[in-house]
């Protein structure tokens, strides 16, 4: 399966197309009957948004999504101005901020109109500018939830309607189905777990069997960025397809925008990534590392959360899982490879330490402060269970993986998520878990490793990992669990 930039043929269907067939099934399965809310946005300039929205029904709280920083202790809400509030009459009633993100609107709200000022990148935020929203190349980046004042408190299945009215030449790029600055999303979350751009934006187009995506960038990035991101998509994209037996969704849209610093960060269907300026291109591994990882969350995500226990697997099989595509697809060399292992290791250490005390269920309460362990904790999880099972079986655990993504129907909490590797592990699972929760030094994993063609040496921050297998090639000795199925 290879991809392609050229447009489908005419008898094919494109994403747009497909979405809006899943939104019409969709809207009928629910039975609705008209539009859960409608947003009409009009781009006044000199970064400024007014919106208007209608509900079918009324809502006493409506809000945005919450998340402070130091030099905004109300977050997102607090780009939100000039906000009003309409009974289903027409007639204007009271709205207040409450907190955490929320307004009140005693009487309901029918309609409301408000403000929006682009003003996000004034603020450093703790989980980066593509969280919330940044102009760039003309236009503007949103994560809806950061943009559209609406009920969080539900999660209708009927679809939304978006319309903008701004500059020729400008269009909307959404996971949604879209067509010039008008939009329909399959539901108030699809709305506000994603991400947009509105601008003046040549729209990169590629396909993976029935999958369509959709990106956008940084006019700064199209030199040096681009070329190498769609040569990685066109690579990894029918490679997840292919390990997890297929793919999650019709469409997909990717954001990719100049910054202050390098990150990233993948929603329902879509994900952003932004990249330090001025460009640093012995950075190039880290854009390939952070591109491969957003993407996995494409399949990973489809493993919803019940709550936040399962943190350590939604980035730390994450983490593993891109690192190990990597490597298969040539985008990792040897010494790459055991550098990138090494460093879950290191993290794992580092975790246990500046997380004391700290569960790997727990840690999720609190991402930020306990980011090596989820990510160093996760990912070595992943390693040992795929080295342990893959010696007893080969190919157990992606067959594990690619069952867990067919299977992925409703969300999981931990106990839901550890039953299920459990039973395609023959109990090994939970065993590795409960290992790596309790701590793990380097020789506990050297000895857990060794059996697969693994070894392990160092201390807190230093890993060495060594490949133990008698490979006379001067590339590509890495463990069979790790290389290319042929």
């Amino acid at each position: 399966m290879t991809a392609e930039n050229a447009a489908p043929k005419a008898k094919e269907k494109d994403g747009a197309m497909l979405v809006a067939e899943l939104f019409a099934a969709a809207a009928a399965a629910g039975g609705c009957e008209q539009d859960f809310a409608t947003y009409d946005v009009v781009y006044l300039g000199d970064r400024l948004f007014q919106v208007e929205a209608a509900f079918a029904a009324p809502h006493t709280t409506v809000g945005v999504n919450h998340q402070p920083s130091d030099d905004r202790p109300e977050g997102q809400s607090e780009s939100i101005r000039k906000i009003k509030a309409f009974d289903s009459a027409g007639v204007e009633t009271a709205i207040a901020y409450k907190e955490y993100g929320d307004w009140s609107a005693l009487e309901g709200a029918s309609r409301i109109s408000y403000q929006l000022v682009v003003d996000h990148d004034e603020v450093k935020w703790r989980h980066g500018a593509d969280e919330v929203g940044h102009p760039f190349g003309g236009g503007y980046y949103f994560a809806g939830h950061a943009f559209f004042v609406g009920p969080y408190s539900e999660d209708p299945t009927c679809p939304v309607s978006v319309t903008f009215d701004a500059p020729v030449g400008w269009t909307l790029t959404a996971p949604w189905a879209a067509d010039g600055l008008s939009g329909r999303a399959l539901s108030m979350s699809d709305l506000h777990d994603n991400g947009f751009a509105v601008g003046p934006f040549e729209k990169v187009e590629q396909k993976v069997g029935a999958l369509s995506l959709t990106s956008v960038y940084d006019p700064k990035l199209e030199k040096d960025v681009r070329p190498v991101i769609t040569g990685m998509l066109n690579d990894l994209l029918p490679a997840y397809t292919g390990y997890f037996g297929g793919q999650p969704a019709a469409a997909y849209s990717t954001f990719h925008f100049s910054y202050a610093n390098s990150d990233g960060s993948a929603f329902a269907r879509s994900f952003a990534l932004q990249y330090e300026w001025p460009l640093n291109l012995t950075e190039k591994p880290i854009w390939s590392h952070v591109l491969a990882h957003e993407t996995m969350h494409l399949w990973t995500g489809v493993v919803e959360r019940a709550d936040h226990e399962i943190e350590w697997f939604i980035e730390g099989f994450t983490d593993y899982l891109a690192v190990k595509h990597l490597y298969r697809e040539g985008y990792l060399d040897d010494e790459g490879l055991r550098r990138q292992l090494g460093v879950f290791v290191s993290r794992h250490q580092l975790g246990k330490r500046m997380s004391q005390g700290t569960s790997l269920r727990d840690a999720g309460l609190a991402k930020g402060d306990n980011w090596f362990l989820i990510y160093g904790s996760g990912a070595l999880i992943a390693l040992i269970l795929d080295a342990e099972q893959s010696t007893a079986e080969p190919g157990a655990f992606d067959a594990m993986m690619a069952d867990l993504f067919a299977a992925a129907g409703e969300p999981y909490d931990f106990e839901r998520l550890i039953s299920f590797m459990d039973n395609h592990s023959d109990g090994r699972a939970r065993e590795v878990f409960d290992a790596v929760d309790a701590g793990l030094r380097p020789n506990d994993i050297n000895t857990r490793l060794v059996p697969a063609g693994l070894g392990v040496a160092g201390y807190v921050d230093q890993t060495y990992i060594s490949f133990n297998g008698k490979c006379r090639k001067r590339r590509r000795c890495a463990p069979p669990f790790l290389q290319k199925p042929r």
